[in-house]
């Protein structure tokens, strides 16, 4: 923002306290920084407002052609696309080429085949689909399988060491219980 450098910096602060003073300095900045804050602040919420206005703006105008297109009034949007009509022109001069060569039924002709070669494309992409899912299902449930398989292993052999610790504690414990029970 500024371009202050190291000496202009220690100029400016070297004529601050001498025209300022140094006990009156500190309350000097606190309300200087008190002020940049205020100000800061002012210009975020201006700029938030200005935003906000912008997208209602925005929003409003989207929802004004959005309603016309629902009431059916394709010609605002038509000319929206195209604001100086070239387009529609050149789609109207290959249109009338197109019926004056007498093309128009090979052109439906293309138009049937590339339909049918469309629906046929999904079909198969649909029966693809429906293959590998059922391939992939008892490969899952086969990994799952393993996996509590290996989970019980794990537990039944925690289970056999907390077993095997026990019993060498226990006899230990009544033999010194019955001794003191005979004494």
């Amino acid at each position: 923002m500024l371009d202050i450098g190291g000496w202009e910096f220690l100029i400016v602060a070297f004529v601050l306290v001498m025209v300022v003073g140094p006990k009156e300095l500190p309350a000097m900045l606190r309300s200087f920084t008190r002020l940049t804050r205020q100000m800061r602040t002012i210009a975020r919420e201006f700029s938030e407002g200005m935003n906000k206005i912008a997208v209602d703006a925005e929003v409003s105008e989207i929802k004004a052609a959005m309603a016309k297109a629902r009431a059916g009034d394709l010609d605002g949007i038509a000319q929206a696309i195209d604001p100086d009509g070239d387009i529609s022109a050149s789609v109207k001069d290959a249109r009338d080429v197109i019926q004056s060569d007498g093309m128009a039924d090979e052109v439906q002709m293309i138009k049937g085949m590339a339909q049918d070669s469309g629906q046929e494309l999904a079909a198969a992409s649909e029966v693809s689909a429906k293959t590998p899912a059922q391939k992939k299902k008892p490969a899952t449930k086969t990994v799952n399988k393993a996996a509590k398989k290996a989970a019980t292993k794990r537990v039944a052999t925690k289970a056999a060491k907390k077993a095997a610790k026990k019993p060498a504690k226990t006899p230990a414990k009544k033999s010194s219980g019955s001794k003191a029970g005979q004494s």
